[in-house]
């Protein structure tokens, strides 16, 4: 591990007691400004990767965008990342998944209550909770503008028992999710724990943990919240390709340990 950036025991004991955590400012405005241009054009590449907003053409996200970007695949080894995962992971990782959520100014919709683990585990095999996100803002993160909110803490639970929405892999990246959590589950739970709801400036990174129930509510804002999602998984934690339903850009298939790069430009 990259000492240099290496978390200190107070981040990591609070993101083993909350189950996220967030370190700002970690990419500069340059980077975060490249991003998004890398951003803006795997949104109008179109195709099975992109999905939009129910009954309208406005981009919801992308995913799998490491496999075919050069900037992106790059970005999952960076040094400002890799070692953080690592170290929470305690583990050599890979990227199991990658996505792109564009909540735009005053259009971006709802993600319903769910934990990532659930799909994880029944879409792709995924036999432990031993994986984490690491969400880099590409725009400022606002109480208006439809931030990720937690139930700080719910990760202890483990994953939760749901109803199944639908059938197939389509309906994971539905806006009428497959694995939701239901109301009265998460209205004990928040009642107990409460919520959280975290903000911050542009090119800040929250990292929170695969069994975290969470949700956001709609943009209100004049101005888009966008994130840029790496999902990674512990080496030892891979998934089994004989359970695993959905196509690469959405579960991975290549387990090879991840190493670091001196910078994310070539």
């Amino acid at each position: 591990m990259d000492n240099a950036n290496a978390l200190s025991p107070q981040q990591i004991d609070e993101y083993r007691t909350t189950g996220y955590l967030v370190q700002e400012r970690v990419f500069d405005e340059d980077e975060v400004t490249w991003l998004q241009a890398e951003a803006a054009r795997e949104f109008a590449a179109g195709g099975e990767r992109v999905t939009v907003e129910e009954g309208t053409d406005i981009v919801r996200g992308v995913h799998g965008c490491h496999l075919y970007t050069e900037a992106f695949g790059r970005l999952v080894r960076s040094p400002r990342l890799l070692p953080v995962a690592e170290q929470l992971l305690d583990d050599d990782v890979y990227v199991h998944q990658f996505k792109i959520n564009a909540k735009r100014a005053f259009k971006g919709e709802v993600w319903e209550w769910h934990q990532d683990y659930t799909f994880w585990h029944h879409e792709d095999g995924m036999p432990a909770p031993r994986a984490l996100t690491a969400a880099i803002f590409l725009d400022e993160v606002t109480e208006f503008n439809g931030p990720l909110t937690f139930v700080p803490g719910g990760h202890d639970d483990g994953m939760i028992d749901t109803e199944v929405n639908g059938e197939g892999w389509a309906g994971t990246l539905a806006a009428s999710l497959k694995y939701s959590v239901d109301i009265d589950t998460m209205r004990k739970l928040i009642e107990r724990n409460g919520m959280a709801a975290p903000k911050g400036p542009r090119g800040s990174v929250l990292w929170f943990d695969a069994n975290i129930p969470h949700s956001s509510v709609p943009n209100i804002s004049p101005f888009d919240r966008g994130l840029l999602l790496i999902t990674y998984n512990s080496v030892a934690n891979r998934i089994d390709l004989a359970r695993g339903t959905r196509p690469e850009w959405l579960a991975a298939r290549d387990f090879t340990p991840l190493t670091a790069l001196h910078s994310m430009s070539s």
